[in-house]
């Protein structure tokens, strides 16, 4: 299945998005433009500031910066320090780290400008932006360490898109694996490819769909979901002071989402396992785990048919989560898990941490 095939619907999104009833009142959506989310301002800027002193700033996505100073006309060699800066609440201004003298500047289209309280009026605090960022060679890497949880979708003039993402229990979220991706979507899960090319833009190539039937509202923002996923989006990705990744697609909109590190980068690589879950849940043992209740599961085996093969043990309480998975009583569920050992800590700690990846099977049971 492609992204194209479905765009068709946007009509129908938007057209029922415009819609308002007879005499309602018109509301101007706020503002959200900054200098953070409108702007490409990522790359190298240089000028000569009012002290006479040559400097060049190289602003990076993932939140480093580079600053290269040399007073004019000088012979020693040019001082350099890198660090972190921070951006204001405004979003259209950052601050260097205390490497970089706790300097801020002002960014703009093309150039960042010096705030400075002891710089005459009519003093140069301009620097002009020479160079665009060089491609990073790891944000593929970069992309694969984390869990990408959608936080708020922009259409092309920047107001927040409703549906994106639904509510807090039907989260939208992107995983990176190697070559493949699997998009977990308001209603159906998409999986397919991507590529990220050397001007770090990804490329989105879907393969296959769940085709769960949901309510219109969520079918609805699936549609614009990939919509805005069916054409290259520039990635601006910043892991400091925490993962953000926002996905720029021109003329469409934007998708910006926060980032968990995947067990995989936490604890290295797993094993999958399938674990049979009971419908219903039975009081922890002691001493407590976090939770009152306890899952009951065995873990269970399948041949290269796809068939049960053997026979499970005795049902187990389960005194850890599994991460992904919510319980309904009454149901019993087959899932595959990814299992991961976790490096020993402290005594209370569990060493194993489960992670759903699929439901196998689904059944209501009667008490």
């Amino acid at each position: 299945m492609r992204f194209a095939l479905i765009v068709l619907a946007l009509a129908i999104v938007v057209s029922a998005a415009a819609q308002t009833g007879p005499g309602a009142p018109s509301a101007t959506p706020p503002d959200m433009h900054n200098s953070r989310n409108s702007l490409d301002w990522a790359g190298t800027y240089e000028g000569v500031l009012p002290s006479g002193t040559r400097t060049s700033l190289t602003l990076n996505r993932d939140g480093s910066y580079r600053l290269v100073t040399q007073p004019q006309g000088s012979q020693t060699p040019p001082t350099t320090v890198t660090g972190a800066f921070t951006w204001q609440p405004s979003g259209n201004a950052i601050t260097l780290d205390q490497r970089g003298g706790r300097q801020q500047f002002t960014v703009g289209e093309g150039r960042v400008i010096l705030r400075s309280a002891s710089a005459p009026p009519s003093a140069n605090l301009v620097l002009t932006r020479v160079a665009a960022p060089a491609a990073s060679p790891d944000l593929a890497q970069q992309l694969e360490r984390y869990r990408w949880t959608l936080v708020f979708a922009t259409d092309s003039i920047n107001r927040r898109i409703p549906g994106l993402p639904p509510a807090e229990d039907r989260p939208v979220v992107l995983t990176f694996n190697e070559s493949r991706l699997s998009i977990q979507g308001p209603c159906n899960r998409l999986m397919g490819g991507y590529q990220v090319t050397g001007a770090n833009q990804l490329s989105v190539s879907a393969a296959a769909s769940t085709m769960m039937a949901c309510p219109p509202a969520l079918m609805q923002a699936d549609t614009t979901l990939s919509t805005l996923l069916s054409k290259p989006l520039q990635v601006q990705l910043t892991t400091r002071p925490a993962a953000r990744l926002r996905l720029l697609s021109a003329g469409i909109g934007a998708l910006n989402f926060t980032g968990e590190p995947t067990p995989e980068s936490l604890y290295g690589a797993g094993t999958t396992v399938f674990l049979e879950i009971a419908a219903q849940s039975v009081a922890c043992p002691k001493p407590p785990s976090p939770n009152p209740r306890c899952l009951q599961f065995r873990e269970v085996r399948f041949d290269e048919k796809g068939l049960r093969t053997g026979t499970p043990g005795p049902w187990r309480p389960l005194t850890v989560n599994i991460e992904g998975y919510t319980h309904k009583e009454g149901v019993r569920n087959v899932l595959r898990v990814k299992q991961f050992q976790r490096p020993a800590t402290a005594p209370s700690t569990p060493s194993v941490v489960y992670v759903l990846d699929l439901v196998v099977e689904s059944e209501v049971v009667k008490p």
